[in-house]
């Protein structure tokens, strides 16, 4: 497909049942809830998923459960593939692609003196160039459509840093650089390009971290308490589908956890 000569306005597009959505890393945490996010606008969503495929399922049923569209499921390792197959699935199942969500992503910490050099360079090379390769893959196809978008997930430690997380600040500050960029690029054919960057969200991954530490994180929030997914969700499906007259945006969700 070819996004060449083709205008594009913006405009509101948030109604338009017939949009689909691609996000990555969609079965769980924040993927979910940005796939349920955009689903419960009508858009039609295939999200990815790396492994746990009892999760992605029980997420398809869900939201067909809710009246919309099933979800399809695609199984992806940002690791080791590009992306092309993915957004091949996707034409061939649903004929087009208007929004991308880019929220698949590793984390791995630890001191730069204790991190093994290979884990860190692994952090890197999936958060990345995994974004990159299948935004890639990605912009022809939201060329040709009407009002495309991409929307990358970044993180609040991505713009603060935190120590034992050399790695992962290098990553996500590297996507905030690389939308901004890309936005530029994209112009031109009218896609959209916009980071959001979540701070400290309630998880199966905070789940784990002690009450100790979690009150000295909290200390530092101007909202007293760790974010909701939802409302992370919700964030991204607003740049996704409402902020039609913003592009190379960073979209802080942090709790004023990086103020």
């Amino acid at each position: 497909m070819s996004a060449e000569g083709n205008p594009r306005s913006g405009g509101d597009t948030s109604a338009d049942e017939s949009r689909v959505a691609l996000v990555t890393g969609g079965s769980r945490g924040l993927g979910a809830a940005i796939v349920r996010a955009l689903a419960s606008r009508g858009l039609r969503v295939a999200f990815t998923y790396r492994e746990r495929a009892d999760l992605a399922e029980e997420l398809c049923e869900e939201l067909a459960e809710s009246g919309g569209e099933r979800p399809l499921a695609l199984r992806f390792d940002q690791e080791s593939e590009t992306g092309e197959d993915v957004i091949a699935a996707v034409l061939k199942h649903w004929g087009r692609l208007d929004s991308l969500v880019l929220s698949a992503g590793i984390w791995s910490g630890g001191r730069i003196d204790r991190l093994d050099p290979e884990e860190w360079w692994r952090v890197v090379e999936v958060d990345l160039r995994g974004v990159y390769r299948m935004a890639r893959a990605a912009v022809a196809a939201l060329g040709d459509g009407p009002a495309g978008s991409i929307t990358i997930v970044s993180s609040t430690i991505g713009i603060a840093g935190f120590p034992g997380d050399t790695a992962y600040s290098s990553a996500k500050s590297g996507l905030i650089g690389f939308g901004r960029s890309l936005a530029k690029e994209l112009a031109g054919v009218g896609t959209r390009v916009n980071v959001i960057a979540p701070g400290f969200v309630e998880s199966d991954a905070t789940a784990e971290v002690s009450d100790a530490a979690r009150e000295r994180l909290s200390s530092r929030l101007l909202i007293d308490r760790f974010g909701r997914a939802e409302e992370i969700g919700a964030a991204a499906a607003f740049l996704s589908e409402d902020a039609t007259y913003s592009t190379g945006t960073v979209l802080v969700c942090d709790g004023g956890f990086s103020l």
